[in-house]
Parts: C-alpha cells; sequence; structure tokens
C-alpha cells in the first residue's frame, strides 16, 4: 500500500503499517453503524515551496465541516484513516503522522464516550495486549487555579465519565489535575490521551467537543491514534 506523503514505507515496516490498517478497518467495518470516509490533504496547485502548502494538522476539522455542510441533524458514525502534517516549532519542517481515527456525531456525550472508548479499547488491546494507560482531565479547569479539586466550580466532568469508563474498560488509567494540561481546543467535555506504558508516548488522544456554525450545532466525541508510535511497539 503506497501513499502519496512525504514518507515511503519499506519492507517489514510497510507490514506494519498494512497490518494495523488492515486490523483498524477489520474492527471498525464489522460494526453496520459505521461508515467509512475519505480524507485528504489540501494542496496549493501553484505550489512554489513547501511553505506555500495547506496541510492538515488534525482530521476532526475537516470532519467537522463536512457534516455541517451536508447534514448537521442527524447521528453520524465515522471513521477514517489518514495522514497529518504538523509543523516542528523548532525548525518550521513539516513532520508527517499517520493517522487512524472515529468520530460519532450528534449522539449524547455519555453513549459516544461509552461506544468510542470500546472501540478504542478493542484496537489498543488486540495490538499492545496491556501494555498502555488511560488519563482524563476537563479541558476547562481554570487558569487561575493550580489543580482542579481546589475550585469550587462543580461543574467538571470528570467523574461522571471515568465512571462509565470503570464500568465498561478493563485497563488502568489516571486522572491529570493540572491546569496547563495539553488539548486540541475544541475539546470541551472531557479530554484524554493513551500512552504506551513501555515507550511513554502519547500512542491515542480524543475527547468531547460543541460547535455552532450559522445557526447550526453539533456534538461529537471522537478518537486519534498515532499510527507511527503504535508501530514501533510491534
Amino acid at each position: 500500500m503506497l501513499v502519496n506523503s512525504f514518507d515511503t514505507k519499506y519492507a517489514k515496516t510497510a507490514l506494519k503499517y498494512e497490518s494495523l490498517d488492515n486490523s483498524f478497518t477489520k474492527i471498525l467495518s464489522s460494526n453496520n453503524k459505521f461508515l467509512r470516509i475519505f480524507t485528504s490533504v489540501i494542496e496549493n496547485k501553484s505550489l512554489k515551496s513547501l511553505s506555500e502548502a495547506t496541510l492538515r494538522s488534525d482530521i476532526t476539522g475537516q470532519v467537522i465541516n463536512t457534516i455541517l455542510t451536508h447534514d448537521s441533524n442527524s447521528k453520524h458514525y465515522l471513521y477514517y484513516m489518514g495522514d497529518v502534517f504538523k509543523k516542528n516549532k523548532m525548525n518550521n519542517n513539516f513532520k508527517q503522522f499517520r493517522q487512524h481515527g472515529v468520530e460519532i456525531i450528534n449522539l449524547p456525550k455519555n453513549k459516544s464516550f461509552k461506544e468510542v472508548l470500546e472501540i478504542l479499547d478493542s484496537i489498543l488491546k488486540n495490538i499492545l495486549k496491556k501494555n498502555y494507560t488511560y488519563v482524563f482531565t476537563d479541558p476547562r479547569i481554570s487558569k487561575n487555579i493550580s489543580y482542579l479539586l481546589e475550585s469550587s466550580n462543580q461543574k467538571n466532568n470528570i467523574s461522571k465519565f471515568v465512571n462509565i469508563f470503570k464500568k465498561n474498560i478493563k485497563a488502568p488509567f489516571e486522572l491529570n489535575l493540572e491546569k496547563n494540561f495539553f488539548s486540541q481546543d475544541y475539546h470541551q467535555d472531557i479530554f484524554f490521551y493513551v500512552y504506551s506504558n513501555i515507550s511513554k508516548k502519547i500512542i491515542a488522544q480524543g475527547g468531547g467537543y460543541q460547535y455552532k456554525k450559522n445557526l447550526k450545532k453539533l456534538e461529537g466525541f471522537g478518537f486519534s491514534c498515532n499510527v507511527d508510535y503504535i508501530a514501533e511497539l510491534i
């Protein structure tokens, strides 16, 4: 399988990527609710240099815009495979990452959280067995406090989501209650990531979000896996 991107995988490495792609599509295609979507990188046709390319740093935004344009009221169960390109802040070069992801749109957050985590855990368990840990946080932690537990604001959703997690997922987890926790800007309700117990690299992340545009509103929940880091572990 060839990918039209900056990197070309050879021999054993290419087989790893193909195996991970096949494993991911097998799990998602077995669930009749989910539809696969195709994602593409936007490129300037009059490209003179790499700096003029419009490269996708995240796929969720592309999914949101598509749903808002075509059908913002229905429930959507989607999965994708694609490449993202993130700029290195030190040298401004682009780094390519292979990404697998799932998005559930317009379903109550507690239901979509449960379904998304069950899918993600089945993927990780199949590949990595038990060598991974989940970390949960609330992206709305106030910047004026050091830790969430010091806040009198009881609006955080960590406990609600963690209880759902404990009832349905048999995997280790931790809470990150520090104020300066990283997250994509669109996560509002809950944000989580999964790190490898072996490499300590972040192999997956996700969360809940809300989006409004031109009187249209949608709520979603999803995750993405860093296929490059997972491939290093198999």
